[in-house]
């Protein structure tokens, strides 16, 4: 293998039959996801509010100049790390567990690549439910001009950047996961890029979803 296969691990499943065609990842459980997990924190949050989400002022951020003032579709699209620091302060204990036991994931501490994918396949399919369509929008338009802009459009995506869990170290690792097209996805893909952040990774789900 090239260092730069060695450095991305990816599972590519078909959605409309559920199997997997595509797999290279090393490890079983996936012990920290970043960012990823945010659409979940959102929909959780919306659990206890009505399913409203709110307009939050961003003054520092990953982006050292902050992202302004800003709603959910923003957020997911931008992946504002203020954000979803404010809807986490309005969770109980357990919302999120709870929120993603719903989706079939145990826990985000304890998912395996195919729980994380499945679960925003899950999510799609569940657009008609309260609270699901800001995050989808969100996802395309990260997709189009967000944090997975690279992706250039017609996909569903979210990026994250996390510490690295696994061998050999790195300062952290990039995610991206993808549901192309986007209006009706036939195809998802979960991507680690180790040692790079969510952008890049999505560059690379790119290359690899042509």
């Amino acid at each position: 293998m090239t260092p730069l296969l060695l450095a991305i691990s990816f599972l590519r499943v078909d959605i409309t039959t559920g199997t997997v065609t595509g797999r290279q990842w090393p490890d079983e459980i996936i012990a920290d996801a970043g960012s990823l997990w945010k659409p979940f924190i959102a929909l959780a949050y919306a659990q206890r509010h009505e399913f409203r989400y709110p307009q939050v002022t961003c003054r520092r951020c990953w982006l050292p100049r902050g992202h302004g003032r800003i709603e959910i579709e923003a957020a997911i699209s931008n992946s504002c790390n203020t954000y979803f620091d404010e809807l986490r302060r309005h969770l109980q204990s357990g919302d999120l567990d709870d929120t993603l036991r719903r989706f079939g994931v145990p826990g985000a501490s304890t998912a395996t690549p195919e729980q994380l994918l499945r679960a925003f396949v899950e999510l799609a399919k569940r657009r008609q439910e309260p609270g699901v369509l800001p995050l989808l929008e969100g996802m395309r338009l990260s997709a189009q001009s967000g944090t997975a802009k690279e992706l250039k459009g017609h996909a569903l995506a979210k990026t994250g950047t996390a510490a690295c869990t696994h061998l050999p170290k790195a300062p952290g690792d990039g995610f991206v996961v993808v549901l192309t097209p986007d209006l009706q996805p036939r195809t998802a893909l979960l991507l680690r890029l180790h040692g790079r952040p969510g952008s890049l990774a999505a560059k690379e789900a790119a290359r690899l979803l042509k």
